[in-house]
């Protein structure tokens, strides 16, 4: 995915890829024109920023209305993308948080040979040995 803000940025698809966007307009303006048309924002989008250093560097390389317009449904489609992958992120935390951090206690069979000395939490006493730490020994 490529999101345009100078023309220095290349393209990470097609067959420019690895070409910035200022070269590609010198070569092929028409190719740049075909992904706007045509490329779907959440893998390609253009900001404003840049769109005022094409007009300024390459002032040959028309925007029309039509042009623009698609220009800016593109980065209303890149702006959701992003918006849904920081979501998609945050909700990935939050249950990596909930479910793979939670720490082990120590402290309802503290005391006991089981916890002491063979290392056992209170969720493994309570799971393995049914809350008996006194059960440690009929493990093999």
């Amino acid at each position: 995915m490529v999101y345009f803000e100078v023309l220095s940025q290349e393209f990470d698809f097609g067959k420019f890829k690895g070409c910035d966007l200022g070269e590609v307009l010198m070569c092929s303006p028409d190719y740049v024109k075909w992904v706007i048309e045509n490329v779907d924002g959440s893998i390609c989008a253009f900001s404003d920023e840049v769109i005022e250093q094409i007009h300024s560097v390459f002032p040959n390389f028309s925007i029309t209305e039509d042009l623009m317009s698609i220009i800016k449904v593109r980065q209303f489609e890149h702006e959701e993308k992003v918006y849904h992958d920081e979501c998609a992120e945050e909700m990935f935390d939050i249950e990596q948080t909930d479910v793979y951090d939670e720490e082990d206690t120590y402290d309802k069979y503290n005391g006991s040979y089981a916890q002491d000395e063979m290392g056992y939490s209170d969720d493994d006493i309570d799971t393995i040995f049914d809350g008996d730490p006194s059960a440690y020994w009929n493990i093999d």
